[in-house]
């Protein structure tokens, strides 16, 4: 499979957004696929009346977060020095 592009914004807390996709699944799919993938859930928050979700995990030593703004997911790494690879292998699944 080939790589996807990755974003690098850093954010001012020091996290990297590295991708945004369209949401085209419910945030409970996207918790199947990263546990699927061997991550660890450390926390979901969801909003029932905004729709907005914030699922952060662990995988492969890193922390990630992923929120769901505007009808996109928006994935970050909190320690924007992740290695590419991670983040390749990571977005395969998604």
């Amino acid at each position: 499979m080939t790589n996807r592009p990755l974003l690098n914004e850093t954010m001012h807390n020091g996290s990297r957004l590295f991708l945004q996709l369209p949401q085209t699944y419910p945030p409970s799919s996207l918790l199947r696929q990263i546990v699927r993938l061997g991550g660890t859930i450390t926390a979901f928050v969801s909003d029932e009346i905004t729709g907005e979700t914030w699922i952060d995990f662990g995988y492969k030593g890193w922390k990630f977060s992923i929120h769901n703004p505007y009808g996109e997911y928006w994935f970050f790494a909190e320690n924007s020095e992740c290695p590419e690879a991670i983040l390749q292998s990571m977005i395969q699944v998604v």
